[in-house]
């Protein structure tokens, strides 16, 4: 799904915002975003928000799992204000992490293991952060 701006998708796509884990990846320039957006959906995020230039174009297959809102990410504070709206719009105790494009989330086992055995480690060890 596409959105036009992020007031739109706090609007429109708020629902999006309830399942997680939730990745929000923030797109400045056109380097590594098709890459960046499958790693992060391939490690089993169930919800992928991706912030980035609306002349910017996806793959086909890219667009079938991404949420896409159109947004500057280069302007002062917007990535500041991009993610304290989406935290505010998700539902408590939903997992988020968010990240830049050409930058990937490793953690031990993720050859093997999704975001939400690891997640599902964490919770069950107790954790409360990590």
């Amino acid at each position: 799904m596409r959105y036009d701006s992020l007031t739109e998708f706090l609007q429109i796509g708020r629902d999006t915002l309830t399942v997680g884990p939730i990745a929000v990846i923030l797109i400045e320039d056109d380097v590594e975003v098709d890459t960046t957006l499958r790693h992060h959906h391939e490690l089993g995020f169930k919800t992928i928000v991706a912030l980035m230039p609306a002349d910017f174009k996806l793959p086909k297959d890219v667009n079938a799992f991404v949420h896409r809102v159109d947004y500057d990410a280069t302007t002062h504070s917007a990535v500041e204000t991009a993610i304290n709206a989406v935290t505010d719009a998700a539902s408590a105790g939903v997992w988020m992490y968010y990240c830049f494009n050409a930058e990937y989330l490793f953690f031990p086992f993720c050859e093997s293991r999704s975001i939400g055995e690891m997640l599902a480690f964490h919770t069950e060890e107790r954790r409360a952060s990590m």
